[in-house]
């Protein structure tokens, strides 16, 4: 299977993570819409996301994609990394994507989301690298930690490419308003990148209360409940929350 997706350049590939975030999260929803999931979930799965992207076209140039899971991922200094996106002047029109098997044995949400970002990288970097006339690029991913990283270049950008995959804007503030009013959770108003012109959850409310709300999320989405938090900060969906 592949997909294919085009964006503009120039405003997807802006250095301020903040001035391209719209413009990476329209690619990742374009991205989205072609990865099959079951009815009514909003979860990816990680063979949904290899199945899909087999093969990728970026404003119109075509790349076949090797995917690797099982094995240990060592950096060029030895040192041990959790993921890596690469391509090779000897193979031209492949790339090849690797996830540390033994790194993400019991974490599935973590092998999850070190695939979409490297699928960040392949599809934002390379294609940059090639029309640069680079034979070579090469990234990696050192840590979960670095799946966090905000700020400007290509990590933040492919960070906040796997964010948006993973959990969208709109179906995150859509279910997270689900749970908070269930929950009887205080809401408020406050500028965010959600549901347009509804609530966010308001600042103060009980921390278990609202800890059992990431948790309902995280199984929600198939991530972890750090990497909801991160999305509802990114999003402004909670007050006071930046």
């Amino acid at each position: 299977m592949s997909i294919a997706i085009a964006y503009p350049a120039a405003a997807a590939l802006s250095p301020r993570q903040d001035a391209a975030a719209p413009a990476i999260r329209t690619v990742a929803a374009q991205v989205r819409r072609q990865i099959p999931r079951e009815p009514d979930s909003l979860a990816l799965t990680l063979p949904a996301l290899i199945d899909a992207c087999r093969a990728v076209e970026v404003n119109e140039q075509r790349l076949s994609v090797s995917w690797e899971l099982g094995r240990a991922l060592r950096d060029e200094f030895g040192h041990t990394v959790l993921g890596l996106c690469d391509i090779d002047a000897h193979e031209p029109g492949w790339a090849y994507i690797a996830v540390n098997g033994p790194m993400t044995a019991n974490r599935p949400d973590l092998a999850l989301s070190t695939a979409a970002h490297e699928l960040g990288h392949l599809l934002f970097d390379v294609p940059a690298a090639l029309a640069r006339g680079d034979q070579r690029y090469h990234a990696v991913a050192s840590s979960p930690r670095a799946l966090e990283r905000q700020g400007r270049g290509a990590e933040a950008r492919a960070n906040e490419f796997m964010g948006a995959l993973l959990v969208p804007p709109v179906p995150l503030h859509t279910r997270l308003l689900a749970y908070a009013r269930s929950e009887g959770l205080r809401l408020c108003r406050g500028p965010h990148q959600g549901r347009p012109a509804s609530p966010i959850v308001a600042a103060g409310n009980p921390p278990d209360v609202l800890a059992g709300v990431l948790a309902a999320l995280a199984g929600d989405f198939g991530v972890s409940e750090r990497f909801i938090a991160v999305r509802l900060s990114r999003y402004g969906l909670v007050e006071g929350d930046a």
